[in-house]
């Protein structure tokens, strides 16, 4: 008996519209994160903005690879682009790197007592998460 309360399975479709928004969104709070690094490296006082930044930015984030790899691996054996579905798993493989540093970050920016160290380290992560998000948006776009 349906009781109403049955969540209907998601496409690899669904899925994939749903990280392209989840990648714009994590777009926006890097550009945050950045934009607060910057100010820090520039010698405006902004390390408890940058802080919040990351700490924001963190959660979002492994939220985010928690989301592809329980709702997106399992759909990419059935992807019609296996080319496509190489590229994210490729991506995909990426997560332990990613985690990580994301976890690095958070750590370091209670450890380092000048913030400019920790706003560099911001930095070189907004740099190496936008290019590994580029790589995994083309993947998406390839499974078709």
């Amino acid at each position: 008996m349906d009781t109403g309360t049955e969540h209907a399975t998601a496409t690899l479709q669904d899925v994939r519209l749903a990280l392209f928004r989840q990648h714009t969104q994590l777009s926006q709070l890097l550009d945050e994160l950045e934009s607060h690094a910057k100010g820090v490296l520039a010698g405006n006082d902004c390390a408890g903005s940058l802080s919040d930044a990351i700490i924001l930015l963190h959660r979002r984030f492994v939220r985010h690879l928690d989301f592809e790899e329980t709702r997106l691996e399992p759909l990419l054996d059935t992807a019609p682009n296996k080319e496509g579905a190489a590229l994210v798993r490729a991506a995909l493989a990426d997560h332990a790197d990613q985690r990580a540093r994301i976890d690095g970050l958070l750590h370091d920016r209670m450890v380092f007592t000048d913030p400019k160290s920790v706003a560099r380290e911001a930095m070189a992560f907004v740099h190496t998460i936008r290019v590994d998000m580029v790589e995994e948006d083309a993947g998406l776009r390839a499974l078709g």
